[in-house]
């Protein structure tokens, strides 16, 4: 047994954290059961890749509280998108209690259609494969009586008190791109502080282009890449919402567009949004060509790809395309300038 922390200043120590740690055992197993209380979007789209990546041959998921609390459109397009996965590959599939609400967070781990390790704590599904600056604290098992006492409940949990996917019941709760609620380095903004910032607008503004699936190399479909390789050979997918925007040469040369410092590589500046969101954006590389969000690439992507899932044109798992871009009714993004020179306007409003 092992205490899991978060490593989280000021409280460091030097025990593994749940994320090392399910990725050592993740590694190792050939197959895995959860039962999470809380999912999101972006986990299950992460939690599909990871396991056809990895080539894993089973994987259990039930989802406890959500079908008493509601889905969102997202989430609910990302659990059919891994369910689908997993039953056309034979490989196990998507669960909803529905005796009870489920507010356990359980994971085991299987080799040879047996247990070997399991984790039990605070840590939901989407606290697995998102870094936020959320406090966790759980333990690795690795006794074989309690391991194999945690593989049972969840297999009983299972049979006796959820439903497939398929079968469930879903309620739909209202999703007005919440993805920014509570993100570290996001706040949410008045509209008080929205119109004055809009009444301080100059005339420099730029059209940055949304390149989608039909361009090479489009940033906002990274989750399709081949992942990163760590040092004990998993496989760890791109993030479903990492995104950035590459800013073509014959914008970043013209008169007023935000260059990355000198002599510093990069600069930064707020960005508040046509919907009400503040957060900060880098701008960096070659002749100023990276427009991202500053420390975690997927605030940007939650609020582009946020809005095209709201607007029911974008599922879970599909790349953006221009054909997606025309139905919602835009393929750039608006960057306007204020008399705050560290202040600018993002619009991606259909």
């Amino acid at each position: 047994m092992e205490l899991l922390l978060s490593n989280i200043p000021p409280l460091r120590f030097s025990n593994k954290n749940t994320l090392s740690c399910f990725d050592d055992l993740f590694h190792k197993a050939e197959g895995l059961r959860i039962a999470s209380g809380y999912i999101s979007t972006d986990a299950l789209a992460e939690l599909k890749n990871i396991i056809e990546m990895n080539k894993k041959s089973y994987l259990e998921l039930i989802i406890g509280m959500h079908g008493f609390d509601g889905f969102t459109k997202s989430q609910y397009e990302a659990a059919k998108y891994l369910d689908g996965f997993l039953r056309e590959n034979n490989a196990g599939g998507v669960k909803v209690a529905k005796a009870f609400r489920f507010h356990g967070k359980l994971y085991s781990f299987l080799k040879n259609d047996a247990p070997f390790a399991g984790i039990i704590g605070s840590s939901n599904l989407n606290s697995i494969f998102d870094s936020q600056n959320t406090y966790e604290t759980d333990l690795f098992l690795k006794e074989k009586s309690i391991v194999s006492e945690i593989d049972s409940f969840i297999s009983a949990l299972s049979k006796k008190a959820s439903v497939p996917l398929s079968e469930a019941e879903i309620r739909f709760i209202e999703d007005k791109n919440k993805l920014l609620e509570g993100h570290d380095g996001v706040e949410k903004i008045g509209k008080a502080e929205l119109a004055e910032a809009m009444s301080n607008r100059s005339r420099i503004s730029f059209e940055i282009p949304v390149k989608s699936d039909d361009t090479p190399r489009s940033n906002l479909n990274v989750y399709f890449g081949t992942g990163r390789r760590n040092k004990r050979g998993l496989i760890k997918p791109r993030p479903w919402y990492e995104a950035e925007l590459i800013v073509p040469k014959s914008i970043t040369k013209r008169r007023g567009y935000p260059r990355a410092g000198y002599p510093k590589r990069e600069s930064i500046i707020t960005v508040l949004t046509d919907d009400g969101w503040k957060f900060k954006c880098k701008i960096s590389g070659q002749n100023s060509k990276n427009f991202r969000s500053a420390d975690d690439l997927k605030i940007l992507g939650r609020w582009i790809k946020g809005r095209l899932e709201n607007s029911g044109f974008l599922k879970v798992g599909q790349p953006v395309t221009g054909e997606i871009l025309r139905n919602y009714g835009r393929d750039n993004i608006k960057l306007t300038a204020t008399q705050d020179p560290s202040v600018w306007i993002l619009n991606f409003g259909a």
